[in-house]
């Protein structure tokens, strides 16, 4: 989620991800402002923070895909090089502890 900093009439005037950073007063922002503040000349840091989360969340479709493409036996494990199947390895097991120990994972989280 982001939140904005607006202005006194109410208009965003910057996108955080974190709540908490900066000492204004954040509020969380709709989709539909947060594609008008998009469309709009802002800082080139702002788009930075946007597509790192877009680029976190893109990771967790990449291994729910591969391992989607591996049990339907399209692809084998042993396909792919041994450093991915060591971060895919990791990535899984980081995954399947947390859900463990009842981290709160949403759908993004999951697929």
């Amino acid at each position: 989620m982001f939140y904005a900093e607006r202005d006194k009439e109410g208009k965003i005037v910057a996108i955080r991800k974190d709540k908490n950073s900066g000492k204004a007063e954040l509020t969380p922002v709709t989709e539909q402002e947060l594609q008008e503040f998009l469309a709009s000349d802002h800082d080139p840091g702002t788009y930075e923070a946007l597509l790192e989360e877009a680029d976190k969340k893109m990771i967790r479709v990449l291994d729910d895909l591969i391992e989607v493409l591996i049990r339907n036996k399209v692809i084998m494990l042993t396909d792919l090089p041994e450093e991915a199947r060591a971060k895919l390895g990791t990535r899984k097991d980081v995954r399947r502890k947390m859900q463990e120990v009842g981290a709160d994972l949403t759908v993004d989280d999951i697929l």
